[in-house]
Formats: structure tokens, sequence, C-alpha cells
């Protein structure tokens, strides 16, 4: 096994937390966990509770490529304005589909249903708005000298206002078709409108993020966002009024993986501090207090609407699909999971209880929200990995359900991260919280099913969370290669005394089960040595082996481990690596047929274990000089060497100092 795969082992058991026998536990109960699943009629609140979610219906919407806008007439019918075409569509409470508009433009980014039911278009870009009549006839209202109409809106008095850029502006076009300026702002773009119950404009720029208002034509800013763009504005019976803010994004394209909506790079200020939120949520109190009610870092709010039924605001999301209510108190609960990227529109009939329409894209989509809760639905959670073949026992769940409503569990299992034909059919359901057992073993992943119903339309079960026991397979430990260093290698450790003369044996280990590991060690002189018990029950990956207790030569290191430390005999485990040879030498070469011939000095040097490597002489005790083998490398167990003294009538003592590669040396004193 190389370092790599042990490096894989122990990363695996860090990820997974895993630890030996001891029964572990998947446990989901908030909203984050939830929210890795996927909701079929099912919602989850900011508690981690799912319940029941309301009954929605898909409506066939017109096959164009993105739906840009929409306004819901009081009879039920929906208009849709499109893009890239600049088309208007009916579609009505019967789910029938039909073209009222075809603009020279190319998107249609604003509607509205007038007061007096005509329907009003505002086209881009050379931005037109266009009145179209009962008679379904379209006729020029505005040609403002500005690119986009981004909204639309009526105040009390029949006016239509309009929000415009690339200079942002909002102009008022009154009954008679005389057009106003009512604001000409610093930003490029007035994005989004809303007219209050006293008859206030409110409009939200696109590249500053501000929140403008005018009153008897006198403009003041009521907030500034530290993001980029004010998105939707939506009001309640109480005087309270709710926008978005979010960050810039991409313009439309056709795709499931991209946000889509305008760009409107923000000149940041040196005052402003950076934001780690894309989206935020405010209300703006009747007082005039601003407060925050939800934000996220990593879903862009398009749509805010205000559902009379429910008391709440509604918010549509992206690019998970997600349509979010959110209570003035704060609480949040997530409602429904569209199957488009985006929940680009929110529109609601007028009278209450009719519900309102989703209008997504990527894919391009309408779903009207009816009143009521669904009889049933279905949450699936996302694929639990126990990282290795587990046996799975308890499930258990905590929910409140009434006399007409029930929880159920089912789940399936299987060793592909992906639910294939390899896994298991899903179980029989579960009904029972305190006494429901899975009781399966073999397999790795699982995936949960949990289906609510009720009988009761005003009533829907509660689940608070649910947890399922299981117990990892035993896994032998893994060994890998053994590294032997001498000192020159590997100097001590910090707080170390290693002995005189030491080599530093070390090795790689990991259990995926992220069990403790006990280390026994044995050594083996070659050739034909027993394995001899060197050390045991070694905690560390290392250990300092001392040379002067063994007698010098060739040898094997054998590291054995086992994981009883944190397992039941019967399900302890064990593996073993033994290294490439090495060598043990703790002394010196020894010098033989020593001879001095006049002024020649002939002698051999010879070491058991390793090479010699280093040889010098000193006359009298002096300088020492370095003497070079006959072949000139010092590279083996026996070497020969020959020099000349080169004063030999006055030298009385030659001193000879030999080496071995590990350090060991000796000094011979011969006269001469």
């Amino acid at each position: 096994m190389n370092s790599k795969t042990l490096a894989c082992i122990a990363l695996l058991a860090l990820a997974g937390g895993l630890q030996a026998v001891k029964v572990k536990q998947v446990e989901k109960a908030s909203l984050a966990d939830f929210q890795k699943g996927s909701f079929v009629n099912v919602s989850v609140d900011s508690n981690g509770r799912l319940s029941l979610g309301p009954r929605l219906k898909s409506l066939p919407g017109p096959a164009e490529e993105f739906y840009l806008s929409a306004a819901a007439a009081a009879n039920g019918d929906l208009f849709l304005g499109t893009g890239h075409k600049a088309a208007v569509y009916r579609i009505s409470a019967a789910g029938k589909s039909e073209k009222v508009f075809q603009g020279e433009q190319l998107d249609v980014y604003a509607l509205l249903v007038a007061g007096n039911g005509d329907l009003i278009v505002g086209t881009s870009p050379n931005g037109r708005v266009y009145r179209i009549g009962k008679d379904n006839k379209a006729s020029e209202l505005f040609h403002p000298d500005q690119k986009f109409i981004w909204d639309l809106a009526e105040d009390q008095q029949g006016n239509i206002i309009c929000a415009l850029g690339n200079t942002g502006a909002v102009a008022s076009i009154s009954k008679a078709g005389s057009a106003e300026s009512l604001l000409t702002a610093e930003d490029a773009h007035i994005i989004c409108l809303h007219v209050t119950k006293d008859n206030a404009i409110l409009a939200g720029s696109g590249d500053r993020g501000v929140l403008y208002e005018i009153r008897n034509r006198k403009v003041r800013v009521l907030f500034d966002s530290p993001l980029e763009e004010i998105k939707d504005i939506a009001g309640d019976d109480e005087g309270n009024v709710y926008f978005a803010a979010v960050k810039s994004v991409p313009a439309p394209q056709s795709s499931k993986e991209i946000e889509i909506g305008s760009v409107f790079p923000r000149v940041e200020s040196a005052e402003r501090e950076p934001i780690r939120e894309k989206s935020i949520l405010y209300c703006l109190r009747s007082d005039g207090a601003v407060e925050t009610l939800w934000s996220s870092t990593e879903e862009l709010v398009y749509a805010v609407h205000f559902d009379p039924q429910t008391k709440a605001v509604v918010i549509g999301t992206g690019n998970a699909g997600r349509v979010y209510r959110v209570e003035l108190s704060g609480a949040v609960a997530q409602l429904c999971e569209s199957d488009s990227a985006q929940v680009f529109r929110i529109t609601g009939g007028a009278a209450p209880g009719k519900g309102y329409f989703l209008v997504a894209n990527n894919a391009a989509g309408v779903t009207l929200v009816e009143g009521g809760l669904n009889a049933s639905g279905t949450y699936y959670s996302e694929v639990f990995d126990a990282r290795i073949r587990s046996r799975f026992g308890r499930l258990s769940w905590n929910a409140d359900a009434g006399k007409q409503s029930t929880v159920s569990f089912a789940v399936r299992l299987g060793n592909s991260d992906y639910p294939d034909r390899s896994w298991t059919s899903w179980s029989a359901p579960f009904t029972d919280p305190e006494n429901s057992n899975v009781n399966t073993g073999g397999y790795r992943f699982l995936q949960v099913k949990i289906v609510l119903s009720s009988a009761n339309p005003s009533e829907t079960p509660l689940l608070s969370g649910y947890r399922i026991h299981y117990l990892t397979d035993n896994l032998k430990p893994e060994v890998g290669p053994i590294l032997v260093q001498t000192p020159d290698q590997r100097k001590p450790l910090p707080d170390t005394k290693p002995p005189a003369k030491y080599l530093h044996l070390s090795w790689e280990a990991a259990d995926a089960n992220q069990d403790r590991l006990n280390f026994n060690l044995f050594l083996r002189k070659l050739p034909g040595g027993e394995w001899l018990p060197l050390r045991s029950q070694v905690r560390e990956k290392w250990l300092y082996l001392d040379r002067e207790l063994f007698a010098d030569g060739r040898y094997l290191l054998k590291v054995q481990a086992d994981d009883g430390l944190d397992n039941a005999p019967a399900w302890a485990k064990t593996a073993s690596w033994t290294s490439s040879p090495f060598v043990i030498d703790s002394t010196a070469p020894v010098l033989s047929a020593f001879m001095v011939e006049g002024r020649s000095v002939r002698f051999t040097v010879s070491d058991e274990a390793s090479a010699v490597t280093l040889v010098q002489y000193s006359l009298d005790g002096k300088e020492w000089l370095p003497v070079l083998p006959d072949d000139l490398v010092g590279d083996s167990l026996v070497e020969t060497f020959r020099f000349d003294l080169a004063n030999p009538k006055n030298s009385r003592t030659l001193f000879i100092k030999v080496s071995d590669e590990y350090d060991n040396y000796k000094v011979f004193q011969k006269s001469i």
C-alpha cells in the first residue's frame, strides 16, 4: 500500500467522524438538514419541522424562452410577459393560453392590470408603454427617452407609474395620456415600484440599492442598502413594506445553472464594509424603522409578494427554485421547491383566498398556489454515506400527528452513491416512532422517504426530526511503508533524548474506522534469523532503535497494528508491514595487515556490517590528513590503503582513524 492510499483512508475516517464499534447516528432536525433533500408537496420551517405544503397546480404556459413579467386579473386570468420575442399571453383560469400582444422589442419586463381592467405593457429595449383594452387592441401610451421599462404601477388617481432605465427615473402617465417626471435619480436604473395605502410611491434602484419615496412629488431616500439592487417591493394591510435587496446577477441566459436578472455594477465607497449576504429581505415598518427579516449567502431573491390569506410575505428565490413564507415575527418556512431554477415573479389575484401565481424560469413554468393544504406529500432525503458498509438499526422520529394525519418512513440502501438498480427497493412503511428497525447490514449508502398525509384539509402532521442508528463494519488497519533513518538523515525530535547511537524508525498507518491503534514491533536478523519481539503496545508511529543493543548486521523490521483498543476481541483486526532490509552497525572498523616499508605505509580496514567510508592519518598527533583507498572510492566492507610518509625520519608515532558509514570510528596508534 502506498502513502496516497493511506492518506485517503485517513481523510475518509476524518470526513465521516467515525469511531469504532460505538453505535453512530445520522440525525436530521434543522432547516439546513432538510434542504439537502427534495420536497414534493411538503414544506419545512426554520425550526426544522416538516409539514404538508400548499396545494400546487401546474399551468400550461406558452413555448417561450423566458417569462419575465406577470400580472393577475380579478377574474383569475394571468398575463405573462415573455422574452426574447416581446410577446404577452393570457392564461385563463381554465388553463388556456392565448397571445394578446406582440411587441417590436425583445422583452416585456413590466405588466400591469389597471383598475379599469386594461392591460399595460412595458417593452424593452427602446422602451415603449402600451395599453391593451377590452377589445384586445394595443395603443402606444408612452414613449420615453429610455431603453428599459422595468416596472409598472398605478396610483390611487389612476395614473400609470413607470420605472425607467438607462438613466434611472420614475414617470407618471395621467389618464389623459400626458407624462410627467417624478424622479430623476443618480442611479442608472429604477427597477421596482410599489404604491402604498396612503398613495406614496416607493421606487427601488438597480445599481446603488436605494429605496426612494415619492410623496406629493417630493422625493426622499428611505433606505440605502449595502447591496446593489432593490429587486421587488410589496406591502401589507398594516402599512408595513417588504423589499428585497440583492447582489447584481448575470443577464438572462438559457441555463438552469445561471441566475437571471440585470447587471447593475455598484461603485463601492470606502466606507462600506464587505458583505457576505447574497440577498436580504427587509421590512420597512409603519413607524419608519427598517429591520432584516431574512437573508441568505447562497440564494437570490427575485420576487416579493404579500399573501393576505396567511398575512405573511412570500419570496421566490434562485437558484434552487425555493419559495419561502416569512412572517413579520421573523418566522420562516420553505413552502415549496420548484422544478425550475428561479422563481422569478409572484403575483396574486384581487380577492383574498384566490391564491397566487409562481412564474419560474430555467425552465419557464407557471404554478398556481391554491388555498389549503395538500392531502399528502413526500420528502426524499439526500443520500447518506456511512463511509463504510454498515448495519442500520433503529429508526426513530419526533412527530405531532392529529387523529386524521399520519407520518410514515421508508428506506432504501445500496453500495453506489446514486440510487440505481443495484439498490434495494423501498422498504415497507415504518409507522411507529418508538419501534421501527431497519435491521439491514452490508450497505454503505441509505436514503429516507417520508410521507405525510392528512384526511383533514386544514390539518397537517408536524415532523420535527429523525435519526437512524447504525454500526459500521470494522475494517482492518492499514500499515504502510517503514522508513529507517540515521541521525544524519533524521535529527532527534524535540523534547526527546535518543540513545547515543540510534536509528529513527517510522511507519505510516491509518484506520478507516478511526480506531486507535497499537503497534507491536518485531526484528529479524538476516539471513535466517527468527522474528524476535522488539517492542509492544507502541502508540506512536515512530521509535528510536538503540544500535548498541544488537549485533552488527542486516535486519528486517515488522510493524503489526491492531485496533483492539476500540473493539471487542471478537471484532478486533490486525495488519502488518515488513520493511526492506536495513543495517544495524554500532562497532568501528578494524585495521589489519599494517606494514611500513621505508616511506610506504600499507594496511587493510574492514567492517562487519557497513562500508568503510573515511580513513585519516596523523603524524605525532598533529593535523589529520585523508587517505584514499586503492580503488579511490570508500564504498566496501573491506578497503586496502597505501600512502607515502612525507617525513618519516622526524616522525615517531602514526595515528590512523577509521570510520564506517554509521559514524562508528576507532583510532589505531602505530610506532614507526
